[in-house]
């Protein structure tokens, strides 16, 4: 995770928070906490995806992602 920019990180905390706490993430939650565009939220929520897989489940009928049964903080 060394090779990760500052910027990007503090996304990825992000959404590990969010995921940890409420249990849903939507890519607005990025784009409005971080003024980014929908393709740069979709990057780092696929950036999270890769460094815990089993985190994040999308869920197509609510359109947002949700905690994933087996669910551990990337960051605390």
């Amino acid at each position: 995770m060394n090779d990760i920019k500052y910027a990007v990180e503090q996304r990825l905390r992000f959404i590990d928070f969010l995921i940890a706490h409420y249990g849903t993430l939507r890519r607005e939650a990025l784009i409005d906490y971080f003024g980014i565009s929908m393709p740069q939220a979709s990057n780092d929520i696929g950036r999270y995806v890769e460094l815990a897989p089993s985190n994040l489940v999308y869920d197509m009928h609510a359109k947002w992602y949700r905690r994933g049964n087996d669910f551990k903080r990337v960051w605390s």
